[in-house]
């Protein structure tokens, strides 16, 4: 079975989690981990999801918030870990795509693919203000 794990500094795990479920609706799959909230060491978060939530046979993706961060640092023990991918940076459109993946599908080629398509949607859309109604329909796809 496909897990997914959202692993961040403070809420904002649970809020592109909260976000994921109001767009796709709840999803069983999909679990997410604040860090630095309470007294219970990060470390032991993450070593208590994998014995909870995570068989040796499942496809696990774990997202963080950043590169070299102290959450994505604590996961450096499971990084050879069978079946499990690691991405950092998350944002919501990474998000949605991995989701949506069929379990086969979850495969290091597929989600460089949905990286890089996520990196397209960061854009500085102040400049659309000055185009006309056309071209920016045309750039937003309208």
């Amino acid at each position: 079975m496909k897990k997914i794990l959202v692993a961040t500094h403070g809420n904002f795990a649970e809020g592109i989690i909260s976000s994921i479920n109001l767009i796709l609706g709840e999803q069983d799959n999909l679990h997410y981990m604040n860090a630095y909230l309470d007294e219970v060491p990060l470390k032991e978060k993450i070593k208590t999801f994998f014995e909870q939530n995570a068989a040796t046979e499942d496809v696990v993706i774990i997202f963080t918030d950043l590169f070299g961060g102290s959450v994505n640092q604590a996961f450096l023990e499971y990084m050879d870990r069978e079946n499990t991918h690691f991405i950092t940076g998350v944002n919501l459109p990474l998000l949605l795509e991995a989701v949506m993946l069929n379990e086969v599908d979850v495969t290091e080629e597929k989600l460089k693919e949905i990286v890089k398509r996520s990196k397209e949607q960061i854009i500085y859309t102040d400049n659309q203000k000055h185009q006309t109604n056309e071209a920016a329909n045309e750039i937003f796809d309208i």
